[in-house]
């Protein structure tokens, strides 16, 4: 299998992360293929920076509305794209643990749309944003949406950071919210308002599928089969329960939503390192289904 054809399969086959890793890339390579032809004939244009970023002034936003979402798949260089790749191949992964398929582009797509949003407001709120124009570019509110709704709804999972440093979930998604909140007056300051709309949405979707609150939720499917069945995510407390999942046969063991509960309970409660094999296979088993 050649490199194309192995693109084309994960596409189709693969984690819906993968599916958004590829358009991220193609976009990069597309736009910027576009932009050397602009550049070769001596073409002055600043197509990106019009039609594809998120620019800061709202009255732009009203000629060009799609850029709350087109922004979201742009990039400012081949370091930034790739960063933003790396980290979202790792967060997704955790995502896909806990959360539907297709949770995985409502969280991508609302948490940068949230994203948006704030950096717009934050425009028009704060005086010292008044003096300039400015665009968004980046999948860095859409990936710290992933990363909080995991670290709210699996705050012990614990990782292991460069195979050294154990460290939980939650500690690491507030650091990474830290440093974007000390970070605002020293540089990029609309890029990293946007990672906090996104984590705020991150944050809210995990307790709305916690079952805290509820609101309708846009159906967001690409790629999926109409008819394919999702594993819903639920979250409850056992008293006393002493149920053992590790002595069932996962072979032909199709786990009930009860099964799940408790397995999903015992990662919040010690972490997801804590489960046994069995455990693992099966809620991973349910993931698919």
């Amino acid at each position: 299998m050649n490199l194309i054809e192995e693109v084309k399969f994960q596409f189709k086959h693969g984690s819906p992360f993968i599916r958004i890793i590829v358009i991220n890339i193609a976009v990069f390579l597309l736009v910027g293929l576009f932009e050397l032809g602009l550049f070769l004939f001596k073409l002055k244009s600043h197509f990106s920076d019009y039609y594809l970023a998120l620019n800061s002034s709202p009255r732009h936003l009203l000629h060009a509305p799609w850029t709350l979402f087109t922004y979201q798949f742009m990039h400012s260089g081949p370091f930034h794209l790739l960063s933003n790749m790396l980290i979202l191949y790792f967060t997704g992964n955790i995502f896909m643990d806990f959360f539907k398929r297709s949770d995985a582009w409502r969280v991508y797509l609302l948490g940068g749309l949230i994203g948006g949003v704030l950096y717009l407001i934050s425009n028009i709120l704060f005086p010292v944003f008044s003096d300039f124009n400015s665009t968004l570019v980046g999948a860095s509110g859409c990936i710290m949406a992933i990363l909080f709704a995991s670290a709210t709804y699996a705050p012990n999972l614990r990782l292991a950071l460069f195979g050294i440093i154990q460290i939980k979930l939650v500690w690491l998604a507030l650091l990474f919210l830290f440093l974007d909140l000390v970070s605002i007056a020293n540089g990029n300051a609309g890029g990293h308002i946007a990672h906090i709309g996104g984590a705020l949405f991150g944050f809210l979707f995990a307790r709305y599928r916690q079952g805290k609150f509820h609101f309708n939720l846009p159906d967001i499917n690409i790629n999926q089969k109409p008819d394919e069945r999702q594993f819903k995510v639920k979250v409850k407390t056992y008293h006393n329960q002493d149920k053992s999942i590790n002595s069932k046969n996962n072979g032909n063991y199709k786990p009930s939503q009860e099964d799940i509960d408790i397995i999903l309970d015992k990662i919040s409660k010690n972490g997801y390192d804590k489960l046994s094999k069995q455990e693992k296979e099966i809620l991973f088993k349910a993931s698919q289904e």
